[in-house]
């Protein structure tokens, strides 16, 4: 849902800019100023609307029935059985900053992530380029509809991958129907400007509904509470530095229809592409090495401070 509501919001937030920008009030205050003021209130005002419905434990959840609270409950407990880190000593500190699973997620992100800021970022400058003779106005008219197909995508493949209990497949759809966009989109001269327009949509969805998927992929297979905020950490903070790629990408400047732009997010999106393959080949692998019992002598070695490398924890994908 946070990615769906990003998409949405992405939709409706230029418009509105737009609008309020328009505002000419009698304190002298500028359009601008009132953007702040105006997007500001509708966040502080939601957040206070959200507050009574969010709950920190099962315990706590009013609209939970008894018997739903007490098998919520025993999940958790379970969950906490297998694959704890509850000490930050030596060898879990070492554990951490040594998981191939953390970095090689990173650059998932960065790949996905450089493609998704590229959509945020440019989608209005890009159309305008397109479409030189249409207002600002028209032109917002025209990102709206990109980003409600990139919300329904996402919710889409989010539903079928939760009801599936799989996530690297719906991570490399989203690839893919990105990947098929900026193909279109690099071989600008053979195609028409409506076509150019459609491929907005792909990249738009592909990579808007890749993103949750590669983002909880690492979420699943890290355990014990150190490890799993390291990762966390990690994969979100390495991971937002495609955002620096995207903003310094897409440059006017004598390469044509944003060549450059498009070359360097494509080649991010099938970056990310082969690291989710390569990701899921190391799950598969180190379950392999833990059903065959070549990874249970860390129990003698560590003890049951190993988080998901605890010979019990399986991995999923």
């Amino acid at each position: 849902m946070l990615h769906v509501g990003n998409a949405t919001s992405n939709a409706f937030g230029g418009l509105l800019a737009y609008a309020v920008a328009s505002i000419h009030s009698s304190n002298g205050w500028h359009g601008w100023r009132w953007i702040f003021v105006i997007e500001g209130l509708i966040t502080i005002a939601v957040t206070l609307a959200c507050w009574p419905f969010m709950n920190d434990w099962p315990a706590t959840a009013k609209w939970l029935k008894p018997n739903g609270k007490a098998i919520l409950d025993e999940r958790i407990r379970m969950d906490g059985i297998i694959g704890r880190m509850d000490v930050l000593d030596r060898k879990a500190i070492i554990r951490c900053l040594t998981d191939w699973k953390i970095y090689l997620s990173s650059f998932i992100i960065v790949g996905i992530i450089s493609s998704v800021y590229s959509c945020t970022l440019f989608a209005p400058t890009i159309i305008k380029a397109l479409k030189p003779d249409y207002s600002p106005k028209q032109i917002q008219s025209l990102v709206i509809p990109i980003f409600i197909a990139a919300s329904v995508t996402t919710l889409a493949l989010a539903y079928i991958s939760d009801k599936l209990k799989h996530r690297a497949g719906f991570a490399l759809t989203g690839c893919f129907i990105a990947i098929i966009g900026y193909i279109i989109l690099l071989n600008q001269k053979h195609v028409s400007v409506n076509a150019l327009y459609g491929a907005l949509y792909l990249i738009a969805s592909g990579s808007f509904a890749a993103l949750p998927g590669a983002w909880i992929l690492l979420l699943n297979n890290v355990s014990g509470s150190y490890k799993t905020a390291f990762a966390i950490g990690m994969e979100i903070g390495l991971g937002n530095g495609g955002g620096f790629v995207a903003s310094l990408s897409f440059q006017a400047k004598g390469d044509g229809f944003y060549q450059t732009g498009f070359r360097t997010t494509f080649s991010l999106m099938c970056m990310a592409t082969g690291f989710i393959c390569l990701y899921v080949v190391g799950l598969w692998y180190e379950n392999k090495q833990k059903r065959t019992g070549k990874r249970d002598h860390l129990l003698d070695e560590e003890g049951d401070n190993l988080g998901d490398a605890h010979p019990q924890f399986i991995y999923t994908y």
